[in-house]
């Protein structure tokens, strides 16, 4: 039972806010307009990569906690 417990943990996928401007990553939906397949997970973006709307770097994101 633990395993599946685990498991369901990991497969969560979370959201990301730009605290910025306020646009939203969704891990599930990923950006495919911009090459993010769905499911791409937040540490999985490259680096570089930068806020389609206000145009700052990854670090200038928080997980969105509910």
């Amino acid at each position: 039972m633990e395993a599946a417990s685990a498991t369901a943990v990991a497969g969560e996928f979370r959201q990301w806010v730009c605290i910025i401007c306020g646009w939203v990553y969704d891990e599930a939906a990923g950006l495919p307009e911009e090459g993010i397949a769905p499911g791409t997970r937040w540490e999985d973006i490259p680096a570089g990569w930068r806020c389609p709307l206000c145009d700052v770097g990854k670090e200038d994101f928080a997980m969105v906690e509910f």
